[in-house]
């Protein structure tokens, strides 16, 4: 973007020279440089909505997902090739929309960070990333109007200062039913006035449609398929019925109704081995880069396995498990004596 406004000025400059235009020519050269050593001195020191604050690294994202996610080979596929696509297209025709959904621990939140952390320089603390949840930010049922109308001007004063903008929506069934149909101009195919809306990304967190992937799992595996084997085509239908039909911020939404979401991305349940990489790398953030048989099964003792008969999936994925790591690592150090 510099570049591209450095060259801009000196072609300017070189039209004016051939015009003998002496006295325009130094006032032009005064401004412009003025002009871009203010650009750029100000994009130094903060940051700015361009390539450099932005680089979009989704060959960072592909081996995040790869490397650090479990038992979502669903899921890893999809998210890259819409991120991926997404980013790097010039003239996108509309923001792209994901919803996630599954079971709390199975990974949602832990995308999103891989997610904003390849596409922004400064990760999470970019000014252009904007995280909303449910239970905190939207409590009540009675305050929705005042809700759509704080969504409505953050998103854009947002977009008014980056085209590129990530929003994030976590709890999504706990918020009020009827909220999100707010989104719906931002997320269409129409324009939103004069801001600029195409490049950006919508995405929503959810636990609804996680007894619907559950269900299907058990009967992929019942049937004697592969977990492998299993495809989006096996759960985008039932999640987007889920979604609309349960109690939450998607109950009967006109993002749905509308066919504005373009992906339902389905978090599966994560079976006992899935758990024991989790474990293995909360030990790894403790520098402990190979625990006992003894230490990993301490903290397996304390995850659910359900539901009954077969128990096959962690109740609570890979959630909270540093916690416990934590406290074998210190017993084992001596930390407690």
């Amino acid at each position: 973007m510099k570049k591209n406004y450095f060259f801009i000025l000196v072609t300017i400059l070189f039209s004016l020279v051939k015009l003998n235009h002496a006295i325009i020519l130094e006032t032009a050269l005064i401004g412009g440089l003025v002009s871009f050593g203010a650009y750029y001195g100000r994009c130094k020191f903060y940051e700015c909505c361009d390539d450099e604050y932005i680089p979009r690294q989704t060959f960072k994202l592909k081996q995040d997902l790869n490397e650090k996610l479990y038992g979502q080979q669903i899921a890893v596929d999809l998210v890259f090739s819409a991120i991926h696509s997404h980013v790097h297209h010039e003239n996108p025709r509309k923001p792209l929309v994901l919803s996630f959904h599954g079971l709390p621990g199975s990974g949602k939140n832990y995308v999103v960070t891989m997610i904003v952390n390849a596409l922004f320089k400064l990760g999470e603390k970019s000014n252009y990333y904007h995280f909303f949840n449910g239970r905190s930010d939207f409590p009540s049922d009675e305050n929705v109007s005042y809700y759509k109308i704080y969504l409505q001007n953050v998103i854009q004063a947002a977009l008014s200062k980056c085209e590129r903008s990530v929003f994030v929506f976590d709890e999504v069934d706990k918020m009020p039913p009827g909220l999100l149909d707010i989104l719906v101009p931002f997320i269409d195919y129409t324009s939103y006035g004069s801001r600029k809306k195409s490049k950006s990304i919508f995405i929503f967190l959810s636990n609804t449609g996680s007894h619907q992937i559950l269900d299907r799992m058990i009967n992929i595996w019942e049937s004697g398929r592969d977990r492998n084997n299993a495809t989006i085509l096996d759960f985008e239908s039932l999640i987007a019925i889920g979604a609309f039909n349960e109690d939450g911020g998607l109950f009967r939404s006109s993002t749905i109704e509308s066919r504005l979401i373009d992906h339902y991305v389905p978090f599966l349940p994560l079976e006992r081995k899935h758990v024991i990489m989790c474990i293995k790398d909360a030990f790894a953030h403790f520098s402990l880069y190979d625990p006992s048989e003894q230490q990993i099964q301490s903290v397996l003792s304390h995850v659910t396995f359900g539901p009954n008969p077969h128990n096959l999936y962690s109740t609570s994925g890979c959630k909270r498990l540093d916690y416990k790591v934590a406290s074998v690592v210190h017993a084992s150090r001596g930390d407690f004596v």
